[in-house]
């Protein structure tokens, strides 16, 4: 079984990665938006409301909710290999993870970070939203929000790059390579 974190700031193909490797490889992908949305989708459901307002602000969720959240499907899924997918996203979270994993006798086995060129992401971005307005289109998948939740990225989230390094699992990557590229480069970190 694999634990492995993908970070990087939103549009820089986490999920898409992520995706390639839950249908190819059989992991099971904890991926915090999606996890919050599922929860936003509940009906009567007095966090799935509180959840909403603040990701379309495009704030970030507040860490005793995530936490809480992730830590359930960790239990669920332990006899499995997992992606978390945008989660860690601040120290906090990085330090609760582990010790959470220890709790039940698991360790990360590697943090994948997804280095890019913001104003190529930027691009990356506005072309989603244009590709996405023909389909059904993410409540936060606007410019304003997502150029917001990269600023919050830069602030809360690329400290975490050094303390996954000190502990000697850290993983860089191109991320503005090719899907099939980064796909492979994965792979030989993992495998």
């Amino acid at each position: 079984m694999k634990r492995i974190v993908l970070l990087g700031p939103p549009g820089c193909g986490k999920g898409t990665q992520s995706k390639l490797l839950v249908e190819r490889n059989s992991f099971v992908q904890l991926s915090t938006g999606d996890l919050l949305r599922e929860e936003t989708l509940k009906s009567n459901s007095d966090l799935g409301i509180k959840i909403n307002k603040i990701m379309e602000s495009g704030e970030l969720v507040p860490d005793e909710i995530v936490i809480d959240i992730i830590v359930k499907k960790v239990k669920e899924f332990r006899d499995k290999s997992i992606i978390f997918d945008g989660f860690p996203r601040n120290i906090n979270q990085a330090k609760v993870l582990d010790n959470s994993l220890k709790s039940v006798s698991i360790e990360l086995d590697n943090v994948i970070f997804f280095e890019i060129n913001f104003d190529i992401l930027k691009e990356r971005i506005e072309n989603r939203i244009k590709e996405s307005q023909n389909q059904e289109q993410r409540k936060d998948d606007n410019l304003e929000t997502l150029l917001n939740r990269i600023e919050v990225f830069k602030s809360s989230t690329l400290p975490i790059v050094d303390f996954y390094e000190s502990k000697e699992i850290l993983n860089k990557i191109d991320g503005m390579k090719s899907i099939d590229s980064v796909y492979s480069e994965i792979l030989k970190i993992i495998s």
